[in-house]
């Protein structure tokens, strides 16, 4: 008999993928002697196989329709029990109904019924981890009463209420180092979700004056940015655009704080069970994507009337102004990044 399989779509960004974690390992849990295959968007599956949490992985290219039929063409090799998927978009159903498997489960909706076997609730109150591990409660009686009739709304506010164990990321404990290094994130592919290129600056300046380690990483697009923030903050080590994204994760480990705005390496930090602040704007805690950590902090203007503008933030403010971003001050940052210090 050959090998089983349990293939899990998740075509969404970087944030999305990294938020899956909790549940890629259930399901390892409930499967033991099954590979898990892991279909993603092209360029960001590396770190998967290399942290051992999907035994093979599939990329798509989102703008060409050849990548899906190719993708097809691979997973023809696999005996499928389960199809999970994550990813709620019609497209992904669409790519879901072509492959053949035992059971085949997404969430509810006008479409869902005519591919899917069996159909879970998408709960948009709830944490987006919670959201994408309900997909298994249809078959894991575990996660089916963690979930039922229980409401997780909570978690989503200022407060960061601690999150439940059967829910958290499974990282170990990170190993006691300077407490003076610090990694900060200034890009994001929405452009309101960026914090301002002077805030950065100022902060990345009061962090060198109190002696403090600074590097800025992300990727290649986010170069530029970073190196025009270094040009101001003398003494600020530029890392953007050096390391792929399995790298950036691996290397996070050796930070002793996070900075970022509400983008991906909010959750990269999580992942690595390290210290960070995530600086929100246009979006908002009960959208869901809240840093899903216990040792974490969000800086916001929870005073606006406009936020959010939308689910993730806009290539400009609708309204012109960007005051979400441009109100928050560096010295905020500044002193929740020496709270955490000291405490940790």
């Amino acid at each position: 008999m050959s090998l089983k399989s349990n293939l899990v779509i998740q075509t969404a960004f970087l944030g999305d993928l990294i938020l899956s974690i909790p549940t890629l390992m259930r399901i390892k849990e409930l499967f033991p002697e099954d590979k898990l295959v892991v279909i993603c968007k092209r360029g960001l599956g590396e770190f998967l196989i290399k942290e051992h949490i999907a035994d093979e992985i599939i990329e798509i290219d989102k703008s060409n329709s050849k990548s899906y039929r190719v993708a097809l063409l691979e997973l023809k090799k696999f005996t499928i029990r389960n199809i999970f998927c994550l990813h709620k978009s019609t497209r992904s159903l669409l790519f879901a109904a072509k492959i053949k498997a035992e059971k085949k489960i997404g969430f509810t909706s006008i479409l869902g019924f005519w591919c899917f076997d069996d159909l879970v609730p998408y709960r948009s109150e709830y944490p987006e981890v919670i959201r994408q591990f309900a997909i298994l409660e249809t078959i894991d009686p575990v996660t089916f009463e963690q979930i039922i009739c229980k409401d997780y709304s909570y978690l989503n506010n200022s407060s960061l209420a601690e999150v439940p164990d059967y829910f958290a990321f499974r990282s170990a404990a990170p190993a006691k180092k300077s407490g003076k290094k610090i990694a900060i994130f200034p890009g994001s592919v929405w452009a309101t979700k960026k914090w301002t290129t002077e805030g950065f600056i100022q902060l990345a300046n009061l962090l060198l004056n109190s002696h403090y380690q600074v590097e800025l990483l992300g990727g290649p697009l986010e170069k530029k940015l970073c190196e025009e923030i270094a040009e101001q903050a003398e003494g600020v080590k530029v890392l953007a655009g050096s390391l792929s994204i399995s790298e950036t994760i691996k290397s996070l480990a050796e930070y002793d704080l996070v900075i970022s705005n509400d983008s991906a390496p909010t959750h990269m930090a999580v992942y690595n069970n390290i210290p960070v602040i995530t600086i929100f704007g246009p979006t908002t805690l009960n959208q869901g994507f809240r840093p899903w950590s216990n040792n974490a902090a969000v800086i916001e203007n929870s005073e606006l009337l406009c936020r959010p503008c939308g689910k993730h933030g806009h290539n400009e403010c609708p309204l012109q102004h960007h005051y979400c971003m441009k109100s928050i001050q560096a010295i905020i940052v500044f002193n929740k990044a020496r709270s955490i210090l000291n405490i940790s």
